[in-house]
């Protein structure tokens, strides 16, 4: 596989371009892929997920050629990427289809899921989110107690020690903060060896690598948070944390899902743009699990409940990945409503089905735009977990997970979005449990679910 010195090299000695003039050239790039390719928008006829596997054979192939006609770019330099044919087939090829987290008791395997497959999903079950330093470990506490975490992440904050974060030096001393809580909260719990992922205060080469030392930041068997940028960009600081973190034992994750309305154009383009960052971030951060996929900015900003075409071209990216690479794809599960709602529970839940029949782990449930204390509590991924769970003790297929997800639209469509509440009040963190109000709401949707063919333990 090609080596991180050599991409740090290209960033440094590959044809300079304006990156005006590369968002135009990606733009007109997926466009001609679409076409090439025959990659199809959608329409309202479509079952909602993809059930066509010679499509998710041609985006998986649009996706490569993106990488090996077009390049990556360097935000940092200024200049292209170019990456022969054969070297991104040899670097899907090489690697890992499973990875080792965590240590000790807690050290656990996260591996690639085949498409609508029977065993059970692994599962980050938070952070990803804004909590305030004095809920810290208690609310990472309540995360880590959750029997089925596989691995565990940070979370941002405005404010540490009654200073605002602000300049290099107090990002450094938030970051060290964030892991020093994470390793108290998961104690707490019983699980020291739970493996945890920094999520960056900030992005800078200087604050993602003043963690990566065992005594107090991250050990090896803990992760890093290094995305590949929208548009297919890197950048200096994630490859230099990307290397530092390689030397030490430290795994990466990366979001990598694409952003329809973007340069990369309508769902067509998101689907390609979907396929080559994760490969993308494999080869140029050397990661292996990627939270994969496609999104939209009218959901990134919590303003839309219903899920097409978004859940289509999701699907495609998903499969196409686990149809001809070994990437660990993890299914986002976010809501556009937030928690102690519903509606937030019916879209963790729809979000949970099509992880099992696209073949991805469960990542972070959270609300799309969280307020502080009020992006996520326990019962999400609770929730997420018992569903996928259900849906592989049903058997179910692709056929009936799209069945079940358009029954579940019909179930969200023309309802207005929700804002949820704190942690704090719907929730108790004492006790470990939902308060009254949350849990009815919680045994009402599960109801609901049981309804569409899923049975609960």
């Amino acid at each position: 596989m090609i080596s991180l010195l050599e991409i740090a090299e290209r960033t440094q000695k590959g044809r300079k371009m304006p990156e005006d003039a590369w968002n135009m050239s990606l733009f007109q790039k997926i466009q001609e892929l679409a076409k090439k390719y025959d990659i199809p928008k959608y329409t309202a006829d479509m079952p909602f997920l993809n059930l066509d596997d010679g499509l998710a054979d041609r985006a998986f192939r649009a996706g490569l050629d993106l990488i090996t006609e077009h390049g990556v770019y360097c935000t940092t330099t200024g200049r292209v990427l170019e990456f022969a044919g054969e070297e991104v087939e040899g670097a899907i090829r090489e690697s890992p289809a499973e990875l080792p987290v965590g240590r000790g008791p807690d050290a656990r395997v996260i591996k690639q899921r085949e498409i609508a497959g029977k065993e059970p999903l692994n599962v980050c079950p938070g952070h990803h989110s804004p909590f305030s330093e004095d809920l810290a470990p208690l609310v990472v506490k309540n995360f880590a107690q959750i029997p089925r975490a596989d691995f565990i992440e940070g979370f941002n904050f405005v404010n540490v020690d009654g200073r605002e974060i602000q300049g290099e030096p107090l990002e450094v001393y938030a970051t060290r903060r964030q892991i020093g809580w994470m390793r108290e909260g998961v104690r707490k719990a019983g699980r020291p060896g739970l493996a945890i992922v920094l999520y960056p205060i900030n992005t800078g080469a200087v604050t993602l690598m003043s963690v990566l030392e065992p005594i107090s930041g991250l050990q090896p068997g803990d992760g890093l948070l290094t995305s590949v940028l929208p548009d297919e960009k890197i950048e200096h600081d994630m490859l230099a944390a990307a290397i530092a973190s390689q030397q030490c034992g430290v795994w990466r994750v990366s979001s990598s899902f694409s952003m329809l309305g973007g340069f990369c154009g309508g769902e067509d383009g998101a689907i390609i743009e979907g396929v080559a960052k994760a490969l993308t971030a494999m080869i140029c951060y050397r990661v292996y699990v990627n939270c994969t996929g496609v999104e939209h900015i009218r959901t990134a900003k919590g303003s839309a409940t219903h899920p097409q075409p978004l859940s289509w071209a999701r699907s495609v990216v998903n499969q196409a990945l686990n149809r001809h690479s070994n990437i660990i794809c993890m299914a986002w599960i976010a809501s556009s409503s937030g928690p102690g709602t519903e509606l937030n529970l019916l879209e963790t839940a729809a979000r949970a089905i099509e992880a099992v029949a696209n073949g991805a782990n469960l990542y972070a449930p959270r609300h799309l735009t969280p307020r502080m204390n009020a992006g996520q509590t326990p019962v999400q991924p609770e929730l997420m977990i018992e569903v996928a769970d259900a849906v592989i003790r049903a058997g179910m297929g692709r056929d009936g997970a799209a069945e079940t997800l358009g029954s579940l639209a019909r179930q969200l469509e023309g309802r207005d979005t929700e804002r949820g509440y704190t942690i704090q009040e719907c929730y108790d963190l004492v006790n470990h449990k939902p308060n009254s109000d949350f849990l009815q709401i919680y045994l009402k949707v599960k109801d609901y679910l049981h309804t569409l063919g899923l049975d609960f333990d």
